[in-house]
């Protein structure tokens, strides 16, 4: 069985709570990717939450709010389901529909 490890990204760009939503958004295009982890520090890497294309579509754009100064933190989705890089995909994969 395929493991997390096999379709994960091993080091990821992150942002902090006190990042901005326009850095969020400048790292989603430079690195082609829809989400960003939200970490304590950018050394540690402990994550506190995500920001996603979809939290800045619709908290953002849609609320007419100014990226440039509204903080990551506030529109971050907190405590996001994670999974280990030994986890099975299929285990990961039907724990993240059960907790849709």
């Amino acid at each position: 069985m395929k493991k997390c490890r096999e379709v994960m990204t091993g080091d990821p760009v992150c942002c902090v709570p006190a990042d901005t939503v326009a850095r969020i958004a400048k790292l989603m295009k430079t690195e082609n990717i829809g989400s960003v982890p939200i970490c304590e520090d950018r050394h540690g890497k402990k994550l506190l939450g995500i920001g996603t294309d979809g939290d800045l579509a619709l908290q953002i754009v849609a609320e007419n709010r100014d990226a440039g100064t509204t903080k990551a933190q506030n529109v971050m989705t907190r405590e996001p389901l994670t999974c280990r890089a030994d986890d099975d995909l299929q285990t990961a994969w039907m724990r993240w529909r059960s907790n849709r």
